[in-house]
């Protein structure tokens, strides 16, 4: 009697941590699934000079004290690249753009902070007076899909 009792408790002790693992992984299999996908296009690169800096913001907040959800740093090699942000939980993004044409790492600015080198934001949005606000370059992204957005690089 003891030895079966201690097999029975010895075998639900083995499949409790089986049962919790297979549902982490259910649960997580189905969190990737539910993540949506956002394309960015970035238009107007002038090809062979520099990379075209590229970052993804999640909201107002974020966009003001310039800490981006992702980044990435393509070199410019084409007149078009595109960006590819994966696994985002739905909600609204805005992604900005420039070229790096002095290959210093950071957006190069003129006169009264005028950026000196082609800038552009998703939707193609524009300010007026300076950058536009993040209502007006977000752009929502679903719990699934690919969701594509356009920015045009101005000077």
């Amino acid at each position: 009697m003891k030895i079966r009792s201690w097999i029975a408790r010895r075998s639900a002790r083995m499949i409790a941590p089986v049962t919790v693992t297979a549902t982490l992984l259910a649960l997580a299999a189905a969190g990737t699934a539910a993540a949506g996908e956002l394309r960015a296009t970035v238009r107007n690169v002038k090809p062979n000079q520099g990379k075209v800096m590229v970052a993804l913001f999640d909201s107002a907040e974020a966009d003001k004290a310039k800490k981006p959800r992702a980044g990435y740093f393509p070199a410019a090699l084409e007149t078009e690249v595109q960006v590819v942000f994966p696994d985002l939980p739905a909600g609204r993004y805005g992604v900005v753009a420039f070229q790096d044409l002095d290959d210093n790492g950071q957006m190069s600015t003129g006169l009264f902070g005028i950026p000196a080198e082609p800038h552009g934001f998703s939707r193609s949005a524009r300010g007026s007076f300076g950058p536009p606000s993040f209502d007006d370059y977000a752009v929502t992204v679903g719990a699934a899909g690919v969701t594509t957005t356009e920015i045009r690089l101005v000077e």
